[in-house]
């Protein structure tokens, strides 16, 4: 997308955002007691058809496809400590299609915590995720599937947009739920022993947008030599095959093209980047470990064709 449309309609689509991370939080708080987990649902399931819409009224020249997959807990990588962690528990994906072919691809992947403040100190206990997101170690799967054993080198060694922990607030006091200017119930910090919120994430998504935050990826995962891009596609090829379910929330499984979880416009209506996954890493379904994967909302955009002659 163009950044200056999106400039311009920065501060509208900043509330409009956050107002549908509100409704989702609200939404996930009336079906259960969530935890981390039921968060991330909520985010790769509900969230999914009002951000769809806002970006079709805010951006009427583009247009664009959202799409989610819910799955939880794994892969998790060795990185030669005594625990291994998980890679993240959500990624946000988005795909600037140009009417030439060209795909500009952005990433933010995200470790979930819920925390009553806008700050949380790192456990002990976990602090081989944080190892992973502050030093980028080489890393092999685990639990993976067809990718056991794979090795990984992101380079590098150290912190990137790419990589953050989302803070979730679960107290409506504090998190936007009964009013309140300034607040807000997600918000994405850098990895640090003391994690601080830095952005909200309705900030962060906008900034994805405009490939201000986020972590880009080559577009070809067969000739890429760059690690990030690399292990950006094994999620997505994994996430491609999975079906979301996840019991405490009562979401009953169903696949990523079903309506619930994949809305996009009539121009948009082909294959999307998960498709693309699916056809470039060429494995049979029963390949994937049932339960794996790390969670994936995908948002794609292109110019609408009568505008083409002012893409830039």
């Amino acid at each position: 997308m163009n950044t200056y449309d999106i400039n311009s309609n920065e501060h509208i689509l900043e509330s409009l955002i956050e107002r549908a991370l509100l409704d989702t939080v609200v939404w996930i708080s009336n079906r259960c007691g969530p935890q981390e987990p039921d968060y991330v649902a909520a985010l790769s399931t509900k969230f999914l058809k009002t951000f769809f819409n806002i970006l079709v009224a805010v951006f009427p020249n583009y247009d664009f496809s959202v799409s989610g997959v819910y799955c939880h807990q794994k892969p998790i990588v060795d990185i030669n400590l005594d625990k291994k962690p998980e890679l993240g528990d959500i990624i946000f994906v988005y795909a600037d299609r140009k009417q030439n072919g060209e795909k500009i691809l952005n990433s933010l992947l995200l470790q979930a915590k819920i925390s009553k403040h806008p700050w949380l100190k790192i456990h002990q206990s976990e602090s081989h995720q944080l190892e992973l997101y502050k030093k980028w170690p080489e890393f092999t799967y685990c639990r993976a599937g067809y990718l056991n054993g794979v090795k990984r080198n992101i380079l590098p060694k150290a912190i990137n947009d790419g990589a953050q922990y989302l803070l979730i607030d679960d107290n409506p006091l504090t998190n936007g739920i009964l009013g309140g200017k300034g607040m807000f119930p997600m918000g994405c910090s850098v990895p640090d022993d003391v994690l601080f919120i830095n952005n909200s994430l309705s900030k962060e998504l906008i900034n994805l947008l405009k490939f201000k935050s986020g972590h880009t990826f080559d577009s070809n995962p067969y000739s890429t030599e760059d690690g990030w891009s690399k292990m950006i596609w094994d999620l997505l090829a994994i996430a491609a095959f999975k079906y979301t379910k996840r019991k405490n929330a009562h979401l009953k499984s169903f696949s990523r093209s079903n309506e619930c979880n994949h809305f996009c416009t009539e121009n948009m209506s082909g294959i999307t980047l998960l498709d693309e996954a699916l056809d470039d890493c060429k494995i049979m379904e029963d390949e994937i470990d049932e339960n794996g994967g790390v969670s994936v909302v995908l948002f794609e955009s292109q110019l609408k064709r009568e505008q083409g002659e002012y893409d830039i």
